[in-house]
């Protein structure tokens, strides 16, 4: 359609990405046209961009009630999830080359959401959230990317993180219902059960009642960016005795690695799956403005640490049967109190 007067259309490109699986393979090429949305114009092109994902803490908590209580857990994607979202504001965008229409002044008015466009995630998760709510869902008040459904005995809750989605049910028939919902309403890929997800592997003792997670493949990649792939691998978190002082000297340019990067890569690890860099992170990520190569180093020696302790998982699940009887889980409007465990638990 013509620009219509006093608009400009924002720009686009074109973005190619390969999508690895869980050991780094390939599982397929991506091309993705995307809007450029840097170029929009607050209160013109856009107005609230805010869209909730999943917390970590919420996600352990659910994997752990699951292995407890050897619940179902699936997993699916959203194809194209951003293309579903409706847009409340009028938007123009430049003709893609080799799609163009010939005229004067043409342009594509968006009538779906866009993948780069700023409302583009709060659009896709108002659109989703209505349809959860349609099949009697209830969004947690702790965490609105946590819904939650209970009809007599049959528990159900489902996780989402942006277009990625964990479905937790005691009922398989339950489950394979609400997935085929799901499938009707959106164009999806069902991943079976869970094996991967966010960058953790997750698997499972069924026998046991017991779940592990790890990210032994994110890793190794942050091992191989940081050329820390061949370092010497040891068994303690931080030195004792590690003091760091602040970096008196202003010049940037005394230390010419990512340290930065380093510390985000080992905070993303922390928070999924390695509590046990909680401290050393504190102490390394006071010093993200100016960093010296005395904080460098201790940043090392956190790497020389998951280096010597690759294997570590974290373990959900086999609770003691003593504690089972005191465990309440909330989560918003829904209280689930857990009967009494089932035999062959272990501590």
């Amino acid at each position: 359609m013509p620009l219509p007067k006093g608009r400009k259309p924002i720009s686009y490109k074109w973005v190619f990405k390969i999508k690895h699986g869980v050991h780094g393979e390939v599982e397929r090429y991506k091309a993705r046209l995307v809007a450029r949305g840097f170029t929009q114009t607050f209160g013109v092109d856009y107005n609230e961009t805010f869209a909730p994902v999943a917390k970590f803490v919420s996600i352990c908590c659910i994997l752990a009630l699951a292995a407890i209580e050897d619940m179902e857990i699936h997993q699916m994607d959203v194809k194209t999830a951003f293309f579903n979202g409706d847009l409340e504001e009028e938007i123009y965008m430049e003709q893609p080359k080799g799609f163009t229409q010939e005229g004067e002044h043409l342009v594509c008015k968006l009538h779906k959401s866009l993948y780069g466009l700023k409302q583009s995630p709060r659009a896709w998760n108002q659109k989703l959230n209505a349809f959860l709510k349609s099949i009697k869902f209830v969004r947690s008040d702790a965490d609105f990317s946590v819904y939650v459904a209970q009809v007599g005995d049959v528990k159900f809750f489902i996780v989402v993180y942006v277009d990625d989605l964990i479905l937790v049910c005691n009922n398989k028939d339950k489950l394979l219902q609400v997935k085929e919902e799901l499938s009707r309403k959106f164009e999806m890929k069902d991943r079976g059960d869970l094996h991967f997800f966010l960058s953790m592997e997750v698997e499972r003792d069924r026998a046991q009642r017991l779940l592990y997670i790890n990210q032994i493949g994110y890793l190794k990649e942050i091992f191989k960016r940081f050329r820390m792939e061949d370092c010497k691998g040891i068994t303690m978190p931080l030195d004792p005795e590690t003091k760091l002082k602040k970096n008196e000297n202003k010049d940037v340019e005394i230390v010419k690695v990512p340290y930065q990067q380093a510390v985000g890569s080992l905070m993303y690890a922390m928070l999924c799956t390695r509590s046990d860099l909680a401290y050393p992170i504190s102490v390394v990520s006071k010093h993200m403005a100016n960093p010296s190569i005395e904080h460098w180093i201790v940043g090392k020696h956190i790497f020389r640490y998951l280096q010597g302790t690759l294997q570590f998982k974290l373990r959900f699940g086999g609770l003691h049967p003593k504690v089972w009887s005191d465990i309440v889980m909330w989560i918003g409007p829904v209280t689930l109190r857990i009967g009494d465990p089932p035999q062959g638990l272990y501590s």
